[in-house]
C-alpha cells in the first residue's frame, strides 16, 4: 500500500519539515503502472524515516540547498542538446531514508508518497495536477516529514501488532514497533505511543454495503498514533 497513513490526523503545520527529498534511485518509488512498485519502503506516505544526507554544500553540490545539476534523466529525457538552452530538474540537496533499527535517530513519518508514474505509465511530472491528486510528490522534489502530532497508520507501517498504550519505536524498513513502556531499552528511540486500535469495516449486510459492493477494506486493522519524535 503505498499510502499508509488514513485521513484522521491532527498536527501543527509547524512540525512538518520540508527541506528533505526521499534518497534512493528511480526504480525505488512508486509506479502505478507496475505491480511490483505500487508500494515500496522508500516511496510510501507513512514511511518512517531518519536524516540520510544532511550536509548542505556537499562536494559535487553548487547549489544550496536546491541541486539543479543531477538529474532524473528517465523522467525530464534527454538534457543535453548541443546549441540549445540547458534543462534543469531542481531537486532537495538534503535526503532521508527509512529508518532501520530501534535506536535509529528517526525525525518523523513521510506524509505524502514519491510517485514517478501514474497508473497508464504517464510520466506525473507533466500532470502537476494528478500528482496533487494522488497526494504525492515526484523523485527529488521535498517530503513532508511530520515530527510530531495525531496520525492514523494502516498496519503495513507497523512490525508486528501494536497494542494500546505501547511505546513506538523504530524498525527495519522503514517501518515501526509497538513495544510495552516498562520493556524499552536503554538506548531505543522512543517516538510516539498507541492511543487507540481498531479494525476497518465497510460492510453491512452480511458483506456488502449500502452501495451494494463488498466492503473492500473490511477488515483491515488501524491505529491511532501520538507521534512524538526529538
Amino acid at each position: 500500500m503505498a499510502i499508509r497513513l488514513l485521513p484522521f490526523r491532527d498536527y501543527d503545520e509547524h512540525d512538518v519539515v520540508n527541506i528533505y527529498k526521499s534518497a534512493g534511485a528511480l526504480s525505488e518509488f512508486i509506479d502505478l503502472s507496475d505491480g511490483s512498485k505500487r508500494s515500496t519502503a522508500q516511496g510510501d506516505a507513512g514511511v518512517f524515516v531518519k536524516v540520510k544526507a544532511g550536509t548542505l554544500n556537499a562536494a559535487g553540490t553548487d547549489w544550496d540547498p536546491v541541486d539543479v545539476q543531477s538529474n532524473p534523466t528517465s523522467l525530464l529525457g534527454k538534457t543535453d542538446y548541443p546549441h540549445v538552452g540547458r534543462n534543469t530538474y531542481p531537486q532537495a540537496s538534503l535526503s532521508v531514508t527509512g529508518v532501520e533499527a530501534t535506536t535509529d535517530p528517526c525525525i518523523g513519518v513521510t506524509l505524502r508518497q514519491t510517485v514517478a508514474r501514474d497508473e497508464n505509465g504517464e510520466n506525473l511530472l507533466y500532470n502537476p495536477i494528478k500528482k496533487d491528486e494522488l497526494y504525492g510528490v515526484l523523485p527529488g522534489e521535498a517530503v513532508p516529514v511530520l515530527s510530531k502530532g495525531m496520525v492514523t497508520l494502516v498496519a503495513e507501517a507497523f512490525e508486528g501488532t501494536p497494542s494500546v498504550g505501547d511505546a513506538l519505536v523504530p524498525s527495519a524498513g522503514g517501518l515501526a514497533s509497538g513495544v510495552a513502556y516498562g520493556s524499552v531499552k536503554l538506548g531505543e528511540n522512543t517516538i510516539g505511543t498507541v492511543l487507540a486500535k481498531g479494525v476497518r469495516d465497510d460492510s453491512i449486510n452480511n458483506g456488502t454495503n449500502v452501495f451494494g459492493n463488498s466492503g473492500l477494506m473490511t477488515g483491515q486493522a488501524y491505529y491511532i498514533v501520538k507521534l512524538d519524535c526529538a
